[in-house]
């Protein structure tokens, strides 16, 4: 069989790009070495298959050099040590399928004649997060009473992300590539990220992050629709540092308008909260549903602690909550085992129905749902109660 001309160079950084191991991918492919030499090159069948293990589509292969690959969405990430982080294939696939699901939804609405929603860009970064937060609160009628009515965390976020989505945010919540679950998507690369489309916003949910911190992000991404702003998050409810403005302008003020969605500091100057920090905290997390670490923030934000003694509390409770992370086997568990948990069912609904009257190809509708056959097909149609 004839041997494709591949530059050396686009092998490598598609090698890199993946986070396969020189020695894992010359096993398989026993003439790799050979190829970085310029001494031939891969069979159109081989490259078919290191294009599948390397997930790049094979057309990349045949660019004369490696591109400059950046996130297709703005990066608001934060690295420890203050530079980029660059993206995995994990993260960038991830996005992609959103982009794709989100502009399918969007002409899916504009062609039924749906109106822009109102509260998407209705707010700025100048705004009082409190202000924000009410008008949030207000408009997905989540009403701070009803989180005691939810048995945990998990039921909480179950309640909030419906609430994001009857109010018209497409929510899709993973911790995979697809249904992929060899391609893990890692919380300490990102939490989420959201388009800010004035028809069809989405947010998306690192599934593989704590119950707890899912409720943060969906909190924090929410902030970003509010003031129109996409990007690509990691960002935690610990508080960014003034010395990082503006570069995480937007950031600062999506976890404070975050906490105050979650945690409204005039319920809170309500409670009785007891003198110890621990305490404290503790109470705040089981009333308001979130993580002992937003309850830090907030006792922060109260006047209950210092700046130095926040951050002191809240290192300590970070490295507390990793290492029971270490210990416990984290993952998406049930919540996520079935397509309408991971896939907005108001998306899902309308690809369905495309697909049965013949205005969406069934293998379009099955690449957007990440389903591969009829019988799941059939399934999920009968789940969400779309006749088939």
């Amino acid at each position: 069989m004839a041997q494709l001309a591949i530059s050396p160079d686009v092998l490598e950084w598609a090698r890199e790009r993946a986070g396969i191991p020189f020695d894992t991918l010359a096993k398989r492919f026993k003439k790799y070495p050979f190829w970085l030499e310029g001494q031939g090159g891969p069979t159109f069948q081989q490259l078919e298959t290191l294009a599948s293990v390397l997930h790049l589509p094979t057309g990349m292969f045949f660019l004369p050099k490696p591109p400059e690959e950046k996130l297709p969405l703005p990066d608001f990430r934060r690295m420890a040590d203050g530079g980029v982080q660059r993206p995995s294939t994990e993260l960038i696939d991830t996005i992609h399928a959103c982009q794709r699901r989100q502009r399918w939804y969007r002409e899916y609405l504009a062609g039924s004649g749906a109106e822009m929603i109102s509260f998407v860009g209705s707010a700025d970064v100048g705004d009082q997060p409190a202000v924000v937060a009410g008008h949030i609160r207000t408009t997905l009628k989540l009403e701070v009473g009803s989180r005691n009515e939810a048995a945990n965390w998990e039921e909480f976020l179950r309640q909030f992300i419906s609430l994001a989505r009857n109010a018209g945010v497409l929510v899709m919540i993973n911790g995979v590539v697809g249904n992929n679950t060899h391609r893990a998507l890692s919380p300490r690369e990102f939490r989420g990220f959201a388009i800010a489309d004035p028809f069809a916003p989405l947010v998306f949910i690192n599934g593989a992050d704590t119950k707890a911190g899912q409720i943060f992000t969906v909190a924090h991404e929410l902030a970003h629709v509010w003031i129109g702003k996409d990007g690509v998050s990691n960002s935690a409810a610990d508080d960014l540092p003034e010395h990082l403005a503006p570069d995480f302008k937007v950031e600062r003020f999506c976890n404070a308008v975050a906490a105050e969605v979650l945690v409204p500091i005039a319920q809170l100057n309500n409670m009785d909260l007891p003198g110890d920090v621990d305490l404290a905290k503790s109470l705040i997390a089981r009333t308001f549903r979130v993580s002992t670490l937003v309850a830090l923030r907030r006792m922060k934000d109260l006047g209950r602690l210092s700046y130095d003694g926040f951050q002191d509390a809240y290192d300590k409770e970070l490295d507390f909550l990793q290492k029971k992370a270490k210990q416990k086997k984290s993952g998406g568990g049930d919540f996520y085992n079935t397509m309408g948990a991971r896939v907005d069912p108001h998306f899902a609904s309308a690809v369905i129905s495309a697909a049965l009257e013949g205005q969406t190809l069934m293998g379009d509708a099955f690449e957007l749902l990440s389903i591969k056959n009829s019988s799941s097909f059939r399934k999920e149609a009968r789940h969400l109660g779309v006749a088939s």
